[in-house]
């Protein structure tokens, strides 16, 4: 049968040039890249049982790699150029069926599809990938480094595919091997391994686009014969499998940070995947151990944190400043005169600069809307909620908190204007209610209390505003308005406190000051690459984005500081006394 014929597959073959022939170099410019790193050919001599099965599996694989792969690609690329196409002679009042460059393109879109989508076809792809994928699986950590890196890739494109244009052909084909196989790889263990993280934000796009059940917020036309295991009765693979209920929650967030270089557009689009997946994850019971497990690991959770805010931050601006600019576009193309009177070149121009435009407010407004909806329900666990407590956590948070109030409140965001705002994901009274659900989460804390009153972004005037808009829309009710509209008092003491402290620290010694930031250090902490001393919230910000100690560049970690025991005592008295001083006068 297939299986006893599949398990005669021997892994050494890509190893072997004189089994493959040159098929499966590992140098020189026919190189293929494999899952691992420093890969050479087997000093083993290659003796498999049978020698012909690995020979056609692997050359069949090859195969496929240089041809039906490609040609979804291609498939997928021209449908996408076709949609671009018929978009722009409308814009132009223009005919799709007249225009002779756009039905060629479409007729070349048609014959692509005849091979590509052909039912018998794509089915025995289908089922081939999934048996790459048991292979794959039943080899140990040493022997799937040096498999080639296609063999992956071209399973996720393929899955990638069907999710898109062929969801029909998908129905009664087993692909329980290609979800382990993908959460297998993206789980810490093999993360070490396979550093290619273009591969690794795939891998999570298949999870999210294959294997998570639809919902009111994701529609999936998947199969459920795909979703589901039918070994656990029918249940999703996402919450019946036991290596996934033990590894994925914490392989996502990991992977949350790792699709940072993937690309401007593509990271958007990952990062909202990957957080709709943790929300199903966080609403199964049978994850909640592993997100337990989450809060433990300080710094893997820290560096997850402090990506979702930096999406935040990087983008939410930028976007807010583009719908005006669309508001206009769209008032000018509804304005046949006015639009007429332009020349074809400046409306070239124009159209391009609105497309641009409407594509990054459309996915960054997507993501943003994600990232505050997942502080939402991350923070309803205490554990998660102390993690973003955290010295070096907090004041972030509430900078990007308040940021994002002051763009919806403070500058009258939520009275701007677009044509069809659902396009772009433009839903400002519901951002604002996911921000204010975030604060009244935080709002009994002091620590926040704190950051809120010490960032630049705070007003009294601002949390006021808010805090009557949340009531007049009904945004917040029952105890979350309750928390939140004490925050606004809380936090103006807070101001005070601050205020009075801020005279104190005035004469304080150098000593007890930030070296690179100057300011009164809260938990000063040794370097010991330099024998500095800097604040804790400080030196763990700079190594996010640069492992050296910045007096001298020599090689450091968080792991490596040491708390200034000493030191913080000395400062602690010194405050103590100066409070005690200011007291009595």
């Amino acid at each position: 049968g297939v299986g006893a014929k599949a398990a005669l597959v021997d892994p050494g073959f890509v190893t072997s040039p004189k089994s493959h022939g040159g098929v499966y170099e590992l140098t020189g410019d026919n190189a293929l890249t494999r899952l691992g790193d420093n890969v050479s050919h087997s000093e083993d001599e290659y003796n498999p049982k049978n020698s012909f099965i690995p020979l056609c599996f692997f050359f069949c694989s090859r195969a496929l790699a240089l041809s039906i792969v490609p040609g979804m690609s291609s498939y997928d690329s021209t449908s996408r150029h076709v949609s671009h196409m018929a978009w722009r002679i409308r814009s132009a009042n223009g005919d799709i069926f007249s225009d002779r460059r756009f039905n060629h393109t479409l007729q070349v879109k048609y014959g692509m599809g005849i091979v590509v989508k052909s039912p018998t076809y794509a089915t025995d792809v289908f089922r081939f990938y999934n048996a790459v994928a048991g292979f794959l699986l039943r080899l140990d950590s040493d022997q799937l480094k040096t498999m080639p890196e296609h063999l992956v890739s071209d399973a996720c494109a393929v899955l990638d595919f069907a999710s898109d244009h062929t969801t029909g052909l998908l129905s009664g084909i087993d692909f329980g091997n290609s979800f382990r196989l993908t959460v297998k790889l993206l789980s810490k263990d093999c993360a070490k391994f396979v550093r290619n993280y273009n591969l690794r934000a795939s891998l999570g796009d298949i999870l999210h686009d294959v294997f998570l059940p639809g919902d009111g917020s994701h529609r999936n036309d998947i199969p459920n014969s795909v979703i589901c295991d039918p070994l656990s009765g029918g249940r999703p693979y996402l919450v019946s499998d036991k290596m996934c209920q033990d590894t994925l929650a914490p392989s996502l967030l990991l992977l949350y940070g790792e699709v940072e270089t993937t690309g401007f557009y593509e990271k958007s689009s990952h990062r909202v995947k990957i957080a709709a997946l943790l929300k199903y994850l966080w609403d199964s019971p049978e994850h909640k151990s592993a997100f337990r497990k989450i809060a433990e690991d300080q710094e893997s959770f820290i560096t997850f944190a402090n990506g979702i805010i930096n999406d935040m931050n990087d983008k939410f601006a930028g976007v807010m400043e583009k719908l005006p600019a669309i508001r206009t576009v769209q008032l000018q193309m509804a304005n046949p005169q006015e639009w007429a009177a332009i020349s074809e070149e400046e409306r070239e121009t124009i159209l391009e600069r609105h497309e641009e435009n409407e594509r990054s407010v459309e996915n960054t407004l997507k993501l943003c809307d994600t990232v505050l909806k997942m502080l939402g329900f991350l923070n309803t666990d205490k554990a998660i909620r102390d993690m973003f407590l955290l010295p070096d956590m907090c004041p972030r948070l509430a900078n990007m908190l308040l940021f994002v109030l002051t763009k919806l409140v403070g500058s009258r965001g939520l009275d701007l204007k677009v044509d069809n705002p659902e396009k772009y994901n433009f839903r400002p009274k519901e951002m604002l209610q996911n921000v204010c659900v975030v604060f009244s989460s935080f709002a009994d804390a002091n620590t926040f209390q704190a950051a809120c009153a010490k960032s630049g972004y705070y007003t009294p005037d601002l949390l006021s505003k808010s805090v009557k808009t949340c009531r007049k829309l009904g945004l917040l009710v029952g105890e979350s308005m309750d928390l939140f509209e004490k925050l606004e008092g809380k936090v103006e003491e807070a101001a005070k406190t601050l205020g009075d402290d801020e005279e104190i620290y005035e004469d304080a010694p150098d000593e007890f000051l930030d070296p690179l930031m100057s300011e009164f250090m809260i938990d000063p902490v040794i370097l010991p690459t330099s024998n500095n001393v800097v604040d804790r919230a400080t030196i763990q910000q700079h190594l996010l984005n640069d492992p050296t100690d910045p007096f001298n560049r020599k090689p450091l970690s968080i792991d490596d500081v040491v708390p200034a025991e000493e030191l913080k005592e000395k400062m602690k008295a010194w405050l103590d006394a100066k409070r005690a001083a200011k007291g009595q006068n």
